[in-house]
């Protein structure tokens, strides 16, 4: 019986994972199953469920520590997290605050025994949606993670998402590390390739940053046509107007291919499927240094993709926490 669930689970997991490869639905179900197998062999008596649960309890830990880091670098260090144009506001962070705090109080509560006839009751859905943002935040590690180990072996059309440029006009290291590899990817096909840059001009910028790509492009003497798409501003318009581009190209731009950071692969291919389109990934590696703080941000905007749904799911909660003390 035991087995057999498991490997229900785990084919469940195999046949959403191939129906859609890296979307965040699939995330989810990997995320969940894996957490039932945990559980599953968790209370099995057998001596090889113990092994399979001491290692999925220690992967749930690390995810638990990943998912702390990344939530004390968005209070601790919100400047190094947010983009300029973007910021939490300070009533925004009192509010994460005090959700903490009565998180901890409830924990606290319910492990002591102080519990029963308080307050505490009456904000259940604190520590169930808390769980319900934790499970989220292991999903999304999960497609960051699988997203980051398969590349793209053919490609005839490659499209980079720009990154902000140093001093206005300079490349940066990050979206270096993305051009470098649509030239390495380039290099690797038996065809000649079309390379799409996209990115506008920011305020703080001399020139757009589909300009400053093609000119690294050519001055590391990539020799195929260059397309620039200069009004893009954020990852949606990027998918948007490159496919404008693309689609003017012979046979349609044929088997076109997405070039971002590892961190970021996983929200733009999420976008992409919104948009209606296919497209495989090649993700651009990240300093081990800058990697908590650039997923900081990506975790972040991947809340923001559903917002809806969030406050559906909390608002849900919260009902569902009022007629049980209720009824």
């Amino acid at each position: 019986m035991l087995l057999s669930a498991i490997v229900f689970l785990l084919s469940l997991s195999a046949l959403v994972t191939f129906w859609q490869p890296h979307g965040l639905f699939s995330a989810l179900v990997t995320c969940l199953s894996g957490g039932l197998i945990i559980l599953i062999a968790s209370l099995s008596h057998h001596a090889w469920a113990h092994g399979i649960a001491l290692i999925g309890w220690a992967v749930v830990a690390l995810i638990a520590v990943s998912g702390l880091l990344t939530l004390g670098l968005i209070l601790l260090a919100p400047r190094r997290v947010v983009r300029k144009q973007e910021r939490l506001t300070r009533a925004l962070l009192v509010g994460v605050w005090a959700w903490l705090l009565a998180g901890a109080g409830w924990t606290w509560a319910f492990a002591t025994g102080h519990f029963i006839d308080t307050v505490w009751p009456w904000l259940t859905f604190i520590p169930a949606f808390s769980l319900y943002l934790g499970i989220l935040y292991g999903a999304s590690l999960i497609g960051f993670l699988r997203v980051s180990y398969w590349h793209v072996r053919r490609a005839d059309t490659l499209v980079v998402l720009g990154a902000g440029l140093l001093n206005g006009h300079e490349i940066g290291r990050v979206l270096g590390a993305r051009l470098d590899t649509a030239i390495a990817l380039a290099r690797q096909q038996k065809k000649p390739v079309t390379i799409i840059v996209s990115g506008g001009q920011g305020p703080d910028e001399t020139v757009s940053e589909a300009a400053a790509m093609a000119a690294y492009l050519t001055q590391h003497h990539f020799t195929g046509q260059i397309i620039q798409e200069t009004q893009a501003t954020n990852t949606l318009q990027n998918l948007v107007n490159s496919q404008k581009l693309w689609l003017q190209l012979p046979n349609g731009g044929g088997r076109v291919a997405l070039v971002t950071s590892d961190y970021h692969l996983f929200r733009t291919r999420i976008i992409a499927h919104q948009l209606g389109l296919r497209l495989p990934g090649q993700p651009a590696p990240t300093l081990w240094s800058y990697l908590p703080v650039a997923w900081a941000r990506e975790f972040l905007a991947i809340i923001m993709l559903h917002p809806v749904l969030h406050r559906s799911v909390l608002l849900t909660l919260l009902g569902i926490n009022g007629l049980w003390l209720l009824i």
